[in-house]
């Protein structure tokens, strides 16, 4: 599975079980924090970030980005990591993130926090950054 394939099967994610409306992937604009978050979706004025990774590498360089200290604003009311089986040990998923892998056709929680559309999401997303992306997606097409 290739870094885009995973991309795809978060968007799609996205749109079939979260219910997302509006879904952004791997878009490079302002964010204070300086995120390009591999996928991104809104439902019921909240957003759900989808961060792939596709080795244990990748996914130790997150935990050092500058979105992840906790005094800086980061997308994501929901923030989720989507890999390939077995790559990381939910045991190193950071507080209130969820680790979901792919399996075949099927997505499955193998760690951490997992979503509930009715529960109360665990973050404060920076609101001005995600809508300073959604503008500058709007304003490609």
């Amino acid at each position: 599975m290739t870094h885009t394939e995973l991309v795809n099967r978060a968007a799609k994610w996205l749109k079939n079980s979260f219910h997302c409306r509006a879904i952004l992937t791997e878009l490079v604009a302002y964010t204070r924090s300086g995120e390009t978050p591999d996928a991104i979706g809104w439902v019921n004025n909240k957003s759900v970030l989808i961060e792939c990774k596709l080795s244990k590498q990748d996914f130790c360089a997150d935990q050092k980005k500058r979105s992840r200290l906790p005094y800086m604003p980061a997308l994501g009311h929901w923030r989720f990591y989507l890999t390939p089986p077995n790559l990381i040990d939910p045991k190193l998923i950071p507080a209130d993130w969820g680790l979901y892998e792919v399996h075949n056709q099927k997505i499955i929680h193998k760690g951490g926090i997992k979503y509930s559309n009715a529960g109360e999401p665990p973050f404060i997303s920076d609101r001005n950054s995600e809508v300073a992306m959604l503008v500058s997606a709007l304003s490609r097409k």
